[in-house]
């Protein structure tokens, strides 16, 4: 059985009820016969569609039921158009539906990716596919032929006219000889079928006008049987089918769409036919090629020459050029089914134009007139200089000429008078169109002159208009031949930059438009010439030049010998490395006060200098001011404290030592911390001869420094005096007056003097005084106001007052507060809460019993952070390796609410620290340091320190295998009875790592002892004590690299003469020892 035959009857199969009869099965809808006809082809085209699939379904009552088959039939019917599929959601839909809800839900799947197509659905649901109403079923897959069967563009509907009367048109365009009203009853008796196929391939069915009409089945059996064959047309109408009187136009036109769909027999027929009429175009489709409607114009033409000035239309003024193409296709009888407007669109419905460019076939083409009576005069053409004609092709008659040169012609009328005003004429060159200029010819009504000069090299066509008709004898050729003479003036140079000694400046020479001739260039200093490369890829050249020393240098560039510019280029060689910056403003400054260093250009060529000043966090102001001599001025003034950055770069390059590092400082940010003794009315600090006076100072925010002080006695003495630098940070300058009178002490950080040094006088004797409470004074923040779970403290100074015993006392609405005293001497105590609630206070203050001056004080207690209950774990807050990441874990669950900042200081650059909230109350800091050695790292919750900040951390180099040492007599030849089994590892220099030994035997690996004097010791003493003789291996990692020389190979041995022939054979190399005593004692 042949595939014609199956598929044959396999149609006969589907019209019984065996197969896919529309039975009682077909939701209520009847037993009419189009409807089985309908029911029958629709299965067909699904059938088609989904057999890429390995899919079929045999009933659409039953087979969409679940929404299996329907999501595969709108996947594939997608995927033919190349658009994305939507991405399955588990939840929409289900690979293996169990009951009615997720078939439900698989249906409205399928149904929401034919919506999302574009295909408007209208009273049908997912219910109804599910409950198998036919009639709805049969409307879907309708609307899915027309969208992908029939329809040929992907996007929406860019047309008006419906497909059906597309179609109409174009099978009336194709079989004029018949009279086709619809797509059902017209085709029965098989005889439109057959002229069809005989339109797609001429002589395929030549007789199909000698057909007798009343053998309806043999004649649809035979043209079909012939379009499957030759076609690959699909039967999914039976031949029956397209028979019967009851076949109704969907199922007609489902089938016929097959002809005319996108590369369908019908469709290369109707191309084929276009590309025989303009073979100039190439035209290879029904949609892009038409955009510009060039080809619409070109068309007209041929058909009835009715659009002459076709080839130089430009193509960018689409609209317009459809609309010229629609009036010209109107002038042969043409009715447009669509607008300029929709023809230009990219995605126009291609059976549009399809039927549009059929309907041509029957064109009726319309009488020319004035333009037969025009001719062309080309023994009256003149070139402006005789010589500009090189050669005339007697052949072609293509006249050669020179560039720039102007031509004319004449424009002869054989009847009447000229008028110019209707006679039009273009010249289309290699890469433009141009309009040719007309006038009249004095002396002489039947005449004119058209003149133009070609602006472009290469082979022009001339064509002549006379009321829009192209002339007889236009176009005419031209060939415009380049002007070969040199131009130097014509000669573009580009790309010419200063460099810095040492590079090529390498630049580009165009000489396309400067005709023929030689290029010299020659490059110097002023007094030698420069090595200059010239490289050449046809009309455009390279040129290298590669100067020895900074300074100005001239380039001459000659084209023939002539110069191409006035003046010669001039290019600048700078060499910054010879430009020197010196001054206090590289080393150091201070914040808020201007910093001065200069720069000496001079000898390092022209250039502009540019300074960049960057602070931690800021970046300075800076002015550059020339002196006379050549050298330059900077001056800024920095805004914080911190070590700076310093750029500075002449003519865009790093200077020598650039980038400098200042260290700027801030002497008024050295505070005093805790509190000062008593002070009298002028400020001076009341002291006792004898007893040490201690002044606790923050200079952390002071910037990079040190802090240095210094008194002088009443005697007139001046001496230094001692400055105790704390773990914290903090500074203790500390002293014993030993004289009574007035003592002067000047503070200095980074030697720069610190604000509000005070004036210090000692009292070698203490008065005693009446008690007298009136004369108490107190002071502190802490009598003003607090933070819960914060201590504050304020001191209370009796020291005028005469002994006395102070009581203090704070109380709240929500309980008491505990004050605890600290005498500090001298009748002055300090007083120090720690409040556990928030809330107004009064604070009651007696001495020996009686209420001091202020008493009760009222305080106002604040909620705070708890800085102190930060805590911190993790190794990235003491010790890490370079380049690699270091983090550490912050709690502040107790801490209360509060801001965590965080900020590192390595040996020169700011390493930066990223703060991660896990939203939990915790945070993950991590940094990543790019420098060895001790960083600096400051944490801060709640603006306060928390417990350990600043932390020390120390970065280490990254692990260097090559730096480790090894050596000793233990990596030794040795005799067994005296052996010395001891190394020393030195890993000073290798970089962080972990060091591992392993010693294998003669039985396999035994224990090796290492040790070292303490934990921060880098050189390794390791121990092994071999039992027996034979060969040792001793492997030796540092970070699992091996160490130089590993894995050593150790032979012992009984005797002396066998350790002489081991060394003999087996010698040492490298640096090791053979003097075992010397390694032992050295060990």
């Amino acid at each position: 059985m042949t595939d014609l035959q199956r598929q044959v009857s396999d149609s006969e199969k589907a019209r019984s009820r065996e197969g896919h009869a529309a039975g009682p099965g077909m939701g209520g809808i009847g037993d009419n016969q189009w409807v089985q006809i309908q029911n029958n082809t629709f299965i067909n085209w699904i059938n088609e569609q989904l057999r890429p699939t390995g899919k079929s379904i045999q009933n659409m009552n039953e087979d969409f039921e679940d929404g299996l088959m329907l999501i595969a039939l709108v996947e594939t019917l997608i995927a033919t158009r190349g658009a994305p599929l939507q991405p399955r959601r588990a939840s929409r839909y289900s690979k293996n539906p169990r009951n009615r809800v997720q078939k439900m839900e698989n249906v409205s799947y399928a149904l929401s990716l034919i919506e999302k197509e574009g295909i408007k659905l209208v009273n049908i649901g997912n219910e109804d596919v599910v409950g198998g109403n036919l009639k709805l079923i049969l409307g879907l897959m309708w609307r899915l032929i027309l969208k992908y069967q029939i329809s040929t563009s992907s996007g929406s509907q860019t047309v008006k006219v419906p497909p059906k009367k597309l179609m109409m048109i174009w099978i009336k365009a194709v079989l004029p000889e018949l009279t086709i009203r619809n797509f059902s009853s017209d085709w029965n008796d098989g005889v439109g079928l057959s002229a069809l196929v005989d339109y797609c391939e001429p002589g395929l069915f030549p007789n199909w006008r000698t057909l007798d009409r009343s053998n309806k089945l043999a004649n649809c059996t035979e043209a079909m049987k012939i379009a499957k064959e030759k076609f690959d047309i699909p039967l999914v109408l039976s031949p029956e089918d397209m028979s019967s009187d009851d076949i109704d136009e969907l199922s007609g036109m489902t089938y016929l769409s097959y002809y005319l769909k996108r590369e369908g027999p019908g469709w290369y027929a109707t191309l084929n036919w276009v590309r025989r009429k303009v073979p100039e175009l190439n035209v290879q489709n029904f949609q892009s090629d038409w955009n510009d409607g060039v080809t619409l114009c070109a068309l007209c033409h041929a058909c009835g020459e009715v659009c002459p000035e076709w080839p130089s239309l430009e193509r960018s003024n689409q609209i317009e050029n459809c609309e010229k193409g629609i009036e010209a296709s109107k002038k042969l009888g043409l009715s447009p089914p669509l607008t300029a407007k929709e023809l230009s669109n990219p995605e126009v419905e291609e059976l549009a134009v399809m039927a549009y460019a059929a309907s041509f076939q029957n064109a009726k083409k319309p009488t020319p007139k004035y333009a037969e009576l025009v001719t062309i005069n080309f023994a009256e053409m003149e070139i402006e200089t005789e010589d500009n004609i090189t050669d005339t092709d007697d052949s072609t008659g293509t006249k050669y000429i020179t560039l720039g040169h102007k031509i004319s012609f004449q424009i002869a009328t054989s009847e009447g008078k000229m008028n110019v005003g209707s006679i039009a004429a273009s010249i289309e060159g290699p890469t433009h169109t141009s309009p040719v200029t007309v006038t009249s010819q004095v002396g002489s009504s039947k005449k004119a002159n058209a003149t133009f000069t070609p602006t472009e090299v290469g082979r022009h066509k001339v064509y002549v208009y006379a009321e829009g008709q192209v002339v007889k004898g236009t176009p005419f050729e031209i060939m415009v031949k380049p002007d070969l003479s040199p131009k130097p003036n014509k000669v573009k140079i580009s790309g010419i930059e200063n460099i810095v000694v040492g590079e090529e400046a390498t630049f580009t020479i165009d000489t396309s438009d400067a005709g023929d001739g030689e290029l010299e260039v020659l490059a110097t200093d002023g007094y030698k010439p420069c090595p200059v490369t010239i490289t050449r890829e046809g009309q455009f050249y390279t040129v290298l030049v590669k100067p020895n020393k900074a300074g100005s240098h001239v380039i001459s560039v000659k084209w023939s010998g002539q110069d191409v510019a006035d003046d010669p280029i001039k290019l600048e060689v700078v060499d910054a490395g010879k430009v020197t910056a010196r001054g206090d403003g590289l080393k150091n400054g201070q914040e808020g006060q201007p910093a001065h260093f200069s720069v000496d250009p001079r000898g390092a060529g022209k250039g502009d200098l540019t300074v960049k000043v960057e602070g931690p966090n800021s970046i300075a102001k800076c002015s550059i001011a020339p002196n006379n001599d050549g050298t330059y001025k900077v001056t800024y003034t920095p805004v914080e404290s911190g070590l700076f950055n310093v750029s500075v770069q002449w003519a865009n390059k790093q200077i020598h030592g650039s980038p400098f590092h200042p260290k700027i400082v801030d002497p008024r940010k050295v505070n005093v911390i805790g509190n000062v003794p008593s002070q009298d009315e002028n400020g001076v600090i009341l002291l006792t001869v004898g007893k040490k006076y201690s002044l606790p100072l923050e200079c952390k925010e002071a910037g990079p420094g040190t802090l240095s002080a210094e008194i002088s006695s009443p005697s007139g003495h001046r001496r230094p005096i001692n400055v105790d630098h704390k773990p914290d940070g903090t500074y203790v300058v500390s002293f014993v007056p030993d004289e009574e009178g007035h003592h002067d002490f000047q503070l200095y950080w980074s030697g720069l003097p610190v604000k509000s040094s005070p004036t210090y006088k000692a009292i070698a004797a203490r008065e005693v005084l009446p008690v007298d409470h009136s004369k108490v004074a107190c002071t502190g923040r802490g009598l003003k106001q607090g933070k819960v779970h914060e201590e504050s403290d304020f001191v209370i100074d009796g020291s005028l007052a005469g002994p006395g015993d102070p009581k203090c006392t704070m109380s709240g609405i929500k309980g008491d507060v505990p004050i605890t005293l600290s005498p500090l001497g001298n009748d002055i105590y300090r007083a120090r809460y720690t409040p556990s609630n928030a809330g107004a206070y009064l604070l009651h203050l007696t001495w020996s019993d009686k209420q001091v001056n202020g008493s009760p004080f009222k305080v106002s207690i604040a909620e705070t952070a708890h800085a102190d209950k930060v805590t911190v774990t993790g190794s990235g807050v003491r010790e890490g390796i370079v380049d690699q990441p270091m983090r550490a874990v912050i709690d502040t669950r107790e801490a209360g609410p509060g801001q965590l900042t965080a900020r590192c200081m390595g040996p020169h650059n700011m390493t930066p620290v990223e703060v991660l909230d896990n939203h939990d109350g915790t945070y993950t800091i991590s940094m990543n340091p790019q420098e060895p050695g001790r960083h600096m790292l400051e944490m801060k919750y709640g603006g306060d320190h928390i417990k350990g900040s600043p932390f020390i951390v120390r970065v280490a180099g990254p692990p260097d295998a090559t730096k480790l040492k090894c050596f000793g007599p233990g990596l030794e030849h040795g005799i067994l009875a005296t052996y010395n089994g001891r190394f020393v590892c030195e890993t000073r220099g290798a970089g962080a790592g972990q060091l591992k030994v392993r010693i294998h035997g003669p039985k396999g690996a035994f224990k090796v002892e290492m040790t070292r004097d303490n934990q921060k010791d880098r050189t390794i003493l390791v121990k092994y004590n071999p039992s027996e003789v034979g060969d040792y291996t001793v492997s030796v990692r540092w970070s699992d690299k091996h160490a130089p020389g590993s894995p050593f190979d150790v032979k012992i041995v009984d005797s002396q003469e066998e350790l002489a022939e081991v060394k003999k054979r087996f010698p040492l190399t490298g640096s090791i020892s053979n003097d075992q005593n010397g390694w032992q004692e050295e060990i």
